[in-house]
């Protein structure tokens, strides 16, 4: 491995710095002779592959519950209908059973996405795959188990898109309960001369994307015993999909004023990008995220602009995420992995639109590339609109592009007013100059992967969502980002290329939305989406009528180091109090069964001098009474919690006390309940602390 030092430069001044820009020999990938299931594997962890045109060629097609009033953008009253469920193609009978179409294709193809919520009533439904036009079919399952990943389907290609701290976990322990959730199948599975796929009773929601090659395309069809036989290599492709981003050369430190740049000398071509990490300052987000813009110029095309926010697919919060192309870390680290090829020249700056400088540590690493006829240049480009109205219901465009390429994802961040559900919009993709979308989708949840708005933050290698600002499925308060990256689902486009979301929300009020999409394109491609400097600078909207006690720390921010035996820990946001609401809109919900439950937070202190504790906590109709110690000793007074009615208690004077090792441990055991408290009687809720 041949190591290359290239020069950062600050544009505008004479301050440059060293950084490392590393030499790989990876070869660009060759298109199989036949396409099979462990060829698609393959492809799927081949980010060379998404660099180039498909070989063979394919269009991906789209097959959907949508209300199927949705055929006349003129008629409003139909296009923006919302009635996206209990849909089929048709219905036949098979073997003496009623079978429902959901999805028909002739010829040679391959189903690359399949999506449906896990409808707890359909528990029992089963699902069919018919190939090559055999009567008989060659997969037979339970749809909400194939779905888990409890069917023969193993994670991460079968996964469940709700709360995980990773989706990793999944492969030790499938979601076997999971329930009124998302479920995504991503196992590729490829079909010589047709598919056709049933369900035994009527379909709920569903989304189905699938390859159809040119007539000519030799594909084997998918078979159990193939199945068998690639167990190994889908193993193999399903840690590589979850593989942390391996360590690069050090980062290079660089303070960027308000408007200026720093320039990233890439070595002459053909090359490739192959990774840009960018590490920014925790407590200079959300500016440095959205302020800080991602440019880059390759062969003289101007093809990237967009922040770091949906660059990386973090939005304005750092929250962590990672999917297969990017990771994105608590401390601030931010990693991308698009190959970006060029054949002569390269030019990657991050440019500083905030009224502020900016400190952030940079690195990229290039590598090999072998420049040809289908080789593509990467493009990511993004638009932000402020206090966009909900009503009348409108279809805001991401992008529109004329030339030919592949789309290959996007990331969305949404900003509501209101704590309505906001994402019941559809998508509308329309290919190559077509007067109707090819693909109309089922609600941005559903295009995104997740379903019914439950999911509050996930991570896998195809859809992700760092963590919301409020984790209450009935409050939509605030900033939401969802990803969606398309390793063998991308869409190529042979002229042109608009994907439209629909904007619709239960309530009447003015959202912001942003977009990063990402593509590649054959050079001379042009798009819509011109730099917008001013919206990216614009100041992060803050949740309305959020309470903060200035100074303390969120409770749901604190370790929890001991609990009594089975207690159930949680968080609940957004609630109606009375006297006001929760600092953070948040606080830790503690349900506690019986005298005797304890619950530890351990209170990080970065001084030894002694403090007077304040605790603001909740009072419910079935809370219990709580005495305290902090590290060990008592502290205050017995507290009943119990109210008629939810709402904010006096705050508690826990006394003064000296931290120990780095730290002050507090504990609330239960020691009884007011004879007026009911139902579970020793609940309790811890809102935040404050030092004094």
């Amino acid at each position: 491995m041949k190591t290359h030092r290239s020069l950062f430069q600050l544009v505008g001044t004479a301050l440059p710095a060293c950084a490392a820009a590393m030499f790989l020999t990876l070869p660009t990938s060759v298109a199989a002779a036949e396409v099979t299931l462990p060829s698609l594997l393959h492809e799927m962890v081949d980010r060379d592959a998404a660099a180039s045109l498909p070989a063979p060629a394919f269009t991906l097609k789209q097959s959907s519950s949508h209300d199927p009033r949705k055929t006349d953008p003129a008629n409003a009253e139909g296009w923006h209908s919302n009635n996206d469920h209990d849909n089929a193609i048709r219905t036949e009978v098979n073997e003496g059973r009623n079978e429902w179409v959901i999805m028909e294709d002739q010829g040679p193809g391959a189903i690359m996405r399949y999506w449906t919520p896990l409808a707890p009533e359909r528990e029992n439904q089963i699902i069919r795959f018919y190939f090559d036009g055999s009567p008989t079919p060659a997969i037979t399952a339970k749809l909400n188990d194939l779905f888990r990943g409890c069917g023969f389907v193993p994670p991460p290609f079968a996964f469940v898109s709700f709360d995980e701290t990773d989706l990793r976990h999944q492969l030790e322990k499938p979601r076997t309960d999971a329930k009124g959730v998302g479920g995504d199948l991503y196992l590729p599975i490829p079909y010589a001369k047709g598919c056709k796929i049933t369900l035994d009773s009527v379909p709920f929601y569903y989304v189905i994307n699938f390859r159809s090659y040119e007539a000519a395309t030799s594909v084997k069809s998918f078979s159990m015993a193939d199945f068998e036989a690639a167990k190994p290599l889908l193993r193999e492709t399903g840690e590589k999909l979850l593989e942390e981003p391996a360590a690069s050369a050090d980062l290079t430190l660089a303070t960027i004023g308000a408007g200026e740049a720093v320039l990233i000398q890439l070595p002459p071509g053909p090359a490739a990008v192959r990774e840009l990490r960018v590490h920014i300052k925790p407590e200079d987000a959300p500016a440095a995220l959205r302020s800080l813009i991602v440019q880059a110029t390759f062969d003289g095309e101007a093809t990237v602009w967009c922040p770091l926010s949906e660059f990386f697919g973090a939005g304005v919060r750092l929250q962590p995420v990672q999917d297969w192309w990017r990771s994105v870390g608590a401390d601030g680290q931010l990693s991308a992995r698009w190959v970006m090829p060029y054949a002569k020249t390269a030019r990657l700056t991050i440019r500083n639109v905030a009224d502020h400088a900016l400190a952030v540590q940079l690195a990229a690493t290039t590598g090999k590339w072998t420049w040809d006829e289908r080789s593509l240049l990467f493009h990511a480009n993004w638009r932000g609109q402020l206090e966009i109205g909900t009503q009348p219901r409108s279809d805001w465009n991401y992008l529109d592009i004329q030339g030919q390429g592949r789309y290959v994802g996007d990331t969305l961040t949404v900003f509501s007013p209101s704590k309505a559900w906001y994402g019941e919009g559809d998508e509308r993709i329309y290919q190559d100059g077509a007067a109707l979308p090819g693909h109309i989708g089922t609600g941005t949840e559903d295009y995104y992967g997740y379903a019914w708005g439950m999911a509050d933050f996930f991570s896998s290698p195809f859809i992700s969502m760092p963590r919301r600002e409020i984790a209450d499925r009935n409050n939509w308060l605030g900033y939401t980002t969802t990803s969606r990256v398309r390793p063998l689902d991308s869409i190529p486009f042979k002229s042109a290329l608009k994907l439209d979301m629909e904007i619709w929300h239960w309530a009447d009020c003015k959202v912001d939305y942003a977009v990063g999409t990402f593509w590649y394109a054959r050079p001379g491609a042009r798009h819509n989406r011109e730099p917008q400097p001013s919206e990216a600078a614009a100041a992060v909207r803050e949740l309305p009528g959020v309470r903060k006690i200035a100074g303390a720390i969120e409770c749901e921010g604190l370790t929890v180091s001991a609990t009594s035996p089975g207690l159930q820990v949680g968080e609940q946001a957004g609630a109606m109090l009375a006297g006001g609401s929760w600092s953070g809109d948040k606080q830790v919900f503690v349900q506690s069964t019986k005298v005797g439950d304890f619950i530890e937070f351990a209170i990080p202190v970065a001084d030894d001098k002694p403090h007077q504790l304040t605790l603001y906590a909740t009072r419910s109709y079935d809370y219990g009474l709580l005495r305290f110690t902090v590290n060990g000793m008592p502290a205050g007074k017995e507290v009943d919690f119990y109210h008629p009615e939810a709402m904010l208690a006096e705050p508690v004077d826990l006394g003064t006390h000296q931290a120990k090792d780095g730290k002050l441990l507090l504990r609330a055991e239960v020691t009884g309940a007011n004879a007026a408290s009911r139902g579970p009687r020793f609940y309790c809720g811890f809102d935040c602390i404050a030092l004094h």
